[in-house]
């Protein structure tokens, strides 16, 4: 399992987002050291109810930021949001299989990595520009 852990490049310049993220990136964790150590599946999908959860109240609140700061990519990254949701409501809903814990982990992993270090980082950009960083 290849860690996901919080550089300094995945920041926004957003705190809250930023702790967010980090949030999201510890429960990431969590949910990999428990699909990859073969734990139960009870233990499996309480932990993935709690990171999909946490990342679905994340994703409101980053669009709502998103929204009231007028950033011109917000039609385009709420997509992507509704896009993340879609395929993890499909994941879930083949939740019989035996290795849906490290599928969703793999999957979760990079989804996110990409999303904070490319989509993210685009209105990180946008608002640093518009502060005069």
């Amino acid at each position: 399992m290849q860690q996901f852990a919080w550089r300094e490049a995945y920041s926004v310049d957003i705190p809250q987002l930023d702790a967010q993220h980090r949030q999201i990136i510890e429960l990431l964790d969590e949910l990999g050291r428990i699909a990859h150590g073969g734990e139960n599946d009870k233990l499996i999908a309480a932990a993935l109810e709690k990171v999909t959860r946490y990342a679905h109240w994340h994703l409101r609140r980053e669009e709502l930021v998103l929204r009231v700061r007028s950033y011109p990519g917000y039609e385009e990254h709420k997509a992507e949001h509704e896009a993340y949701r879609e395929k993890v409501t499909f994941l879930q809903a083949n939740s019989h299989r035996r290795d849906l814990g490290i599928r969703m982990t793999n999957f979760l992993n990079q989804w996110w990595r990409h999303h904070i270090l490319t989509s993210d980082q685009q209105y990180a950009r946008f608002f640093r520009r518009q502060s005069g960083q």
